[in-house]
């Protein structure tokens, strides 16, 4: 005989959560205040005591998680099958597939619950621009013009403080890029109060190879609350992709406004291997908006200005991504354009894009000091 009522709890609990995470969203999208609020106060909780305990394991958590999850699938489906056996195990069979559907129920409930409160919640937030007090304009092409002379000529200063490996690409210890990407983002906190705060370990990914072949070089845990990193791609882009994913952690789920960040604290980084990273990933987005509005006359002439350090590494970059090119990256560039989508990012994954709007502001505001 199935007993329904000692379930009473956990599907009330698998029914409501998703349904108060959702009126939540709901209300932040109609009132920007509540949002902005939230994003300040309440969703620090997590960085705070979720981040901070998860921090403390050498490996990322939600790797190993998505590790073991089938195995508890198949565990689950080969107890099952076991209980048919016998006659007495099989009128448990009934309570015993209720109990497993409701604990799927209730899992389902609490990552949907997770995603809801440290991601979606803060979409509607204020952006970095307001927060550190700069206004996004439009720019003339001139403007940009200007911005890629500016950071290829600080690449060229700090092409000749950095020690490239044997090929000749950029290189750097991991152990002091986890390090000074992380006091980096501490740093830049100082300066602006909205990015201050605890920021925990970021994770390597243990297989980053997979990560490459669905075109990720970072990844925000809404449920572990990690900042986990690609480690397989080319050196330069990890400074600046640790900060990036360190960034949503101070709730700027908006990927260009992220992207700004991480190139905020890289530059202001004392070390000149960070400012690199931050400086040539600035200008690889500065490049793509550039080629778009200029004629091809004057788009290879600005590239020839290139220091070859930085040309070297933005053509090993384009290889090591073409080797990598695959059904599975088109699907997942297709999916994330959808979640983008779904959260009020209009242009989907053009919003990366967004990014060059906010270094012009940026450019601007401080006078020429990018």
């Amino acid at each position: 005989m199935i007993k329904l009522a000692s379930f009473r709890i956990p599907l009330l609990y698998a029914v409501c959560a998703p349904l108060l995470g959702l009126s939540l969203v709901h209300i932040a999208r109609a009132n920007p205040e509540f949002s902005q609020w939230y994003a300040s106060s309440a969703f620090q909780i997590f960085p705070n005591i979720v981040g901070r305990l998860f921090s403390l394991l050498p490996f990322s958590a939600l790797e190993i998680g998505l590790y073991l999850l089938p195995l508890f699938v198949i565990f689950g489906i080969l107890n099952l099958i076991a209980n048919l056996f016998t006659a007495e195990e099989r009128k448990r069979v009934p309570q015993q597939l209720l109990k497993t559907s409701v604990t799927i129920a209730c899992f389902a409930s609490t990552i949907l619950l997770m995603v809801l409160l440290t991601c979606s919640m803060n979409y509607n937030r204020n952006g970095i621009a307001k927060d550190i007090d700069i206004v996004v304009t439009a720019s003339s092409h001139e403007d940009l013009v200007k911005l890629t002379a500016l950071l290829i000529d600080d690449l060229a200063g700090l092409s000749t403080q950095i020690q490239p490996s044997t090929d000749g690409t950029f290189q750097m210890d991991p152990v002091a890029i986890k390090n000074e990407s992380k006091q980096a983002m501490f740093s830049l906190g100082e300066k602006y109060s909205s990015l201050s705060g605890y920021y925990p370990n970021p994770k390597p990914i243990l297989m980053s190879s997979w990560m490459s072949n669905i075109n990720l070089t970072g990844i925000f845990s809404p449920y572990t609350i990690e900042a986990n990193y690609n480690q397989d791609v080319p050196d330069y882009l990890i400074p600046y992709t640790i900060c990036h994913e360190l960034a949503h952690l101070r709730g700027y789920i908006r990927e260009d406004e992220a992207g700004f960040i991480a190139y905020l604290a890289c530059s202001s980084s004392d070390s000149a291997s960070l400012q690199y990273s931050g400086k040539l990933n600035a200008l690889s987005y500065v490049l793509s908006a550039l080629y778009r509005d200029s004629s091809k006359e004057e788009y290879e002439r600005i590239i020839a200005t290139l220091p070859e350090q930085a040309r070297t590494d933005l053509i090993a970059e384009q290889e090591y991504w073409r080797q990598h090119e695959s059904t599975a990256s088109e699907i997942a560039t297709n999916a994330n354009d959808k979640y983008l989508k779904a959260n009020a990012q209009s242009d989907g994954v053009k919003s990366y894009g967004r990014i060059v709007d906010l270094l012009l502001a940026y450019h601007k505001t401080n006078a020429l000091a990018v």
